[in-house]
């Protein structure tokens, strides 16, 4: 019976590392993006002292973690393994292999730089025309952080062990104290021992309390110290990291990310800041859920003139006959009063009060009649013995337009999900990458994120565009950057507070592109 055989193992044979990875593999594509960027102006440490063993390229880890990222593998010591066995990596690698300390920290250490590196991935995608710029949608999702529940402290939870911790310790004291003759010693010196135990606790508990009112925080992790116990859904809750990120929705591109441990209601107006500054104008529209809602982000939103909309709310508490919901009261803009459904004008006195909600104070005006007490609907409208009572917010005018504007566009509103949920279905279910991998602060959890959001976007880019054509630009983009190194230094100079801001960093990337192509022609 005949077997197809194996080469034969003592076998000598010239190898080479090229011919090993096949022409279409994505690794030359990784190989061409990363060899087109210029690290240094990214924030890359491109200065090494000449003494003792040399250090390995930034551009030679970058690749790796982009290829680790792009195959589902973060891990240092697993890209370490990788570099070791895996043939195209070794490819990429040009046979290096970092030690997963030095690849942990080039992570660690580089979190603005891995953002502009993400920026440039969106300036590839403009270049290419892959980025609408004319309708997207930002929300928020919950990655996991390196710190457990149980080293997630509150007031309440430090407050119910240090009770805990009291009981026990007024519990052995009373056996100590009742049976001080029947305990043998070495009863004694164990029940003592639980004494000293607990006791560490409560100090280190009642530490924790400290701290708390120290800074004002509501929390505090002990493993991840910038995490925070949020709801994932429902009513099931996770110490994480909220991502927030903006999505155009031509091609499902993120053009914006940005980690945070707070929730929604405060982003929208920054994350209509940093899609104007990337996109360079701001006749687009954003989409968000009602989780953004909030007023005063309607009144930063409406400051940059971007038009957004935002889900409405449910009704926080409705009148004991819905249809005397305030919704149904008719506001009269120029005289500044409401009209209810029976007809009565509420008034206001023209003050404003300040309304606290959480750390922002927003002005309201009350409005009321006195008509309320006579009324034959009054159990139908209110519960409040004095009357109906509404408080109007100063940016009402914003919310209701919003409201309007809603109404109006409900059809492409339902295309928000569609678009904003894209990337975070394909990173969280289908890549698996639903916690940081990265721990100790939200700077090195923005390193491990910003990785993620570059891969995705490579991701996209790579499937949208035929190879050889984007293959054939990031060669000439890297050709132009090595020759004209020289050239480039009065461009970049027009360009340099752009590059160096973490915001206008894909912008001048662009610009730099097209000056790119101007530089050449006047050469040739």
């Amino acid at each position: 019976m005949k077997f197809i055989q194996g080469k034969d193992r003592n076998q000598t044979e010239f190898f080479c590392l090229d011919q090993a990875v096949s022409e279409d593999n994505e690794v030359r594509l990784i190989d061409l993006f990363v060899g087109a960027i210029k690290l240094s102006d990214y924030g890359f440490d491109m200065s090494f002292i000449e003494n003792g063993r040399p250090a390995y390229h930034p551009a030679d880890l970058l690749k790796l973690f982009i290829y680790g990222y792009l195959n589902r593998v973060r891990s240092s010591r697993q890209l370490e393994k990788e570099c070791k066995r895996n043939i195209e990596l070794m490819g990429l690698m040009k046979g290096l292999a970092p030690d997963h300390n030095t690849i942990a920290n080039f992570r660690k250490d580089n979190p603005r730089a891995i953002r502009k590196v993400f920026h440039a991935t969106v300036s590839l995608a403009k270049n290419f025309e892959l980025i609408g710029g004319k309708l997207l949608a930002g929300d928020g999702t919950k990655l996991r952080a390196q710190n457990s529940k149980k080293n997630n402290f509150n007031e309440k939870k430090i407050e119910r062990h240090i009770a805990y911790i009291d009981d026990k310790l007024n519990e052995y004291s009373a056996i100590l104290a009742s049976e001080d003759n029947d305990l043998t010693a070495e009863k004694k010196q164990e029940i003592n021992a639980k004494i000293d135990k607990h006791k560490q606790y409560k100090n280190k508990y009642e530490a924790y309390k400290k701290q708390l009112d120290e800074t004002g925080q509501v929390q505090i992790s002990t493993s991840d110290p910038d995490s925070r116990q949020m709801i994932v859904r429902n009513n099931i809750t996770e110490v994480a990291y909220n991502v927030q990120s903006t999505v155009d929705a031509k091609h499902n591109i993120p053009i914006d990310f940005k980690v945070t441990n707070k929730n929604d209601s405060k982003a929208m107006g920054a994350m209509a800041r940093r899609a104007k500054t990337i996109l360079g104008k701001s006749d687009f529209t954003i989409l968000f859920d009602k989780g953004y809602h909030t007023g005063t982000e309607f009144d930063y939103a409406h400051k940059q003139g971007v038009e957004v909309l935002v889900a409405f709310p449910d009704v926080a508490s409705h009148a004991p006959d819905i249809s005397f919901d305030v919704e149904h009261f008719n506001y009269n803009k120029e005289r500044d009063e409401y009209t209810c459904p029976a007809g009565e004008l509420l008034t206001t006195n023209g003050r404003w009060y300040n309304k606290a909600s959480g750390k922002t104070i927003n002005r309201v005006k009350h409005y009321k009649t006195k008509a309320c007490l006579t009324c034959s609907l009054f159990e139908k409208c209110t519960r409040n013995k004095t009357g109906r009572f509404i408080e109007r917010s100063e940016h009402m005018d914003l919310i209701d337009a919003n409201k309007k504007r809603l109404q109006r566009n409900m059809e492409t509103y339902r295309k928000r999900q569609a678009i904003v949920e894209h990337p975070f279905g394909v990173i969280k279910r289908q890549w698996d990458f639903y916690y940081v991998m990265t721990k100790k602060t939200m700077k090195h959890a923005t390193a491990d994120v910003g990785l993620i959001f570059t891969c995705y976007n490579l991701r996209r880019i790579f499937n949208l565009l035929d190879q050889n054509t984007l293959k054939n630009f990031l060669r000439e983009l890297g050709f132009l950057f090595l020759i004209l190194s020289s050239h480039f230094k009065t461009i970049c100079e027009d360009f340099k507070e752009r590059i160096y801001s973490e915001t206008f960093c894909e912008t001048s990337y662009t610009a730099l592109l097209k000056q790119v192509y101007l530089s050449k022609k006047q050469i040739v």
